[in-house]
């Protein structure tokens, strides 16, 4: 489950240095696609000559092809079958060329890991399906799934990390969309999922301040705050709503008659809320005094979400012009091979 990106020995034994064989491996399972700014962040060195020789070995043996998107920029596709199949992956859909989104939203995907490369991960949908059947007891068929000649669970294929605590944090990378749909269905699809977890954690990460804010919106519609205090069949108003009609209740009770307005509201609310056998029990062991507010609150609120929802803007351009596949004329590459991609330049950003 942590992070492996130990190189892949039958690259190092054609010629690939240690750094290269591993880069390959993190670009072969979590993405399929890289750029050259990625490289060099991972090698931790800037040097234009260490990625030219990187890709002149992964030319030479037709490890890659080369994305041309214009304006300099170029996206190196790692297609090759051996590689893949090296991974136990030979029918990996990172191999295969997808449209401009799905390849802007695998760049950024790699971004994140080469920015957590030392966090715990569930690295692919083996994993993630074993972890979340044998070490959270989760159904398998309540696992976010498609099919495509069989069931495919993960199918977005966007990373899982776990806390030391053993939380899971789930990612969702948007390339651009101009609506919230497409995480919109991302929530319907895991929906099952986060709830019977309980407790989780959920990651947008986009390249835009106005994607964060839509998709906030959407996930405050999706799991409203109120259900994180305790809102459940047996609460449907909430936890502090039942604590005060069991108060309101009592007083009643007691003093033979309504206290205030408050209360009388409550009480009028609850008679037709808190009926069941399990809610007259609850207010039996409250009127004996064998029960209190802090232990109902820990009874309903461990049956609700537990969910921390945050956002992340890359710092970094991505092609977004017309992508078409490059020529292959020596004479294009070496003109390829002196063209750096480009990157946003501000200040401290790679």
């Amino acid at each position: 489950m942590t992070m492996n990106y130990e190189p892949i020995a039958s690259l190092g034994a054609i010629g690939y240095i240690e750094r290269e064989a591993s880069f390959l491996y993190l670009v072969a399972v979590h993405s399929g696609y890289f750029l050259r700014r990625q490289y060099a962040h991972f090698a931790g060195r800037d040097g234009g000559s260490l990625f030219t020789r990187f890709l002149a070995k992964a030319a030479r043996r037709h490890h890659i092809h080369v994305i041309e998107c214009g304006h300099g920029w170029h996206i190196y596709h790692l297609t090759s079958k051996p590689v893949y199949e090296a991974l136990g992956r030979r029918d990996s859909q990172n191999r295969r060329i997808k449209g401009d989104g799905h390849i802007k939203s695998r760049l950024m995907v790699l971004d994140y890991i080469l920015a957590h490369l030392d966090t715990s991960l569930l690295e692919d949908e083996a994993d993630k399906v074993n972890f979340f059947t044998t070490q959270c007891g989760v159904r398998r068929e309540l696992l976010p799934r498609s099919y495509v000649g069989r069931p495919m669970y993960f199918p977005d294929g966007f990373p899982v990390f776990v806390s030391n605590g053993g939380v899971p944090r789930f990612t969702f990378f948007d390339e651009g969309q101009a609506t919230s749909t497409r995480f919109e269905r991302y929530l319907g699809q895991y929906q099952p999922l986060f709830e019977a977890l309980g407790q989780f954690e959920l990651t947008f990460v986009a390249d835009s301040e106005n994607s964060s804010a839509r998709a906030k919106a959407v996930f405050d519609r999706f799991l409203p705050a109120d259900r994180l205090r305790g809102v459940t069949s047996m609460t449907p108003l909430g936890v502090e709503h039942f604590i005060e009609y069991l108060a309101a209740s009592r007083r009643y009770d007691t003093k033979g008659g309504i206290t205030g307005a408050r209360d009388l509201e409550v009480l009028r609310e609850g008679e037709h809320l808190y009926t069941t056998l399990e809610h007259r029990a609850l207010q039996s062991a409250w009127n004996m005094e064998s029960t209190n507010a802090d232990k109902i609150r820990q009874r309903f609120l461990d049956r609700s979400l537990s969910a921390t929802f945050s956002t992340v803007v890359l710092p970094y351009r991505y092609p977004l012009e017309t992508i078409r596949q490059r020529p292959r004329s020596d004479e294009f590459r070496a003109t390829r091979d002196a063209t750096p991609d480009q990157t946003l330049s501000t200040g401290g950003k790679v």
